[in-house]
C-alpha cells in the first residue's frame, strides 16, 4: 500500500457505519454513548487512522466494537456475519440481563471487598476457581445476624 492509499474498511466497520446512519445519530453522540472518543469512533468506522501522514489499518478491540454495536442496535448475529465472533460474544455479555452477582450489595463500596476482588482477578482462572471452591465449602458458617462473622471451621 502506498502513502496515498487508505485501507479498505473491515466488514464490521461498514456495518457500524450503516447502522449509525439508520439510527440517525451523529458520530460524536454515538461515541459518547459508547464511552469512546469521537476520534476513535471515526477511526474504527473508517477502518484506519492516520499516523504521520500515513493511513494505518485499525481493527477495533472486541469490547469497543461491542459497545459501538450496542449503541447502533447491531446484533451479535450481524457481528458474526461480519467476521467478528469476539465482538459478538462481548456484545452478548454486556447486553445480558444482570445476574444476582452483578447487582450492588451492601458491600459494594467496601474497600476490603474491592481489594480482595482485585487480588482474585490477578490469579489464573483455575486458581480463582480453587479459591472460590474453598470459600464455598461446607466448613464455613454463614452470617446469621448483625455482628456475627463468617469464619473457617
Amino acid at each position: 500500500m502506498d502513502a496515498n492509499t487508505t485501507p479498505t474498511p473491515p466488514p464490521e466497520a461498514v456495518l457500524l457505519k450503516e447502522a449509525l446512519q439508520r439510527k440517525r445519530l451523529s458520530g460524536r453522540e454515538a461515541a459518547r454513548r459508547a464511552g469512546v472518543s469521537d476520534t476513535w469512533w471515526r477511526n474504527v468506522v473508517r477502518g484506519y487512522q492516520t499516523v504521520s501522514g500515513t493511513a494505518v489499518a485499525v481493527k477495533g478491540p472486541a469490547e469497543t466494537v461491542a459497545r459501538m454495536a450496542q449503541v447502533t442496535d447491531v446484533t451479535p448475529d450481524q457481528l458474526r456475519a461480519a467476521g467478528r465472533e469476539d465482538a459478538a460474544k462481548a456484545l452478548e455479555r454486556i447486553a445480558a440481563p444482570p445476574t444476582p452477582a452483578s447487582q450492588p450489595s451492601a458491600y459494594a463500596d467496601d474497600p476490603h471487598i474491592s481489594a480482595i476482588a482485585a487480588l482474585l482477578a490477578t490469579l489464573p482462572p483455575e486458581a480463582q476457581d480453587e479459591v472460590l471452591r474453598r470459600l464455598n465449602r461446607p466448613g464455613l458458617t454463614q452470617q446469621q445476624g448483625p455482628g456475627q462473622q463468617r469464619r473457617a471451621v
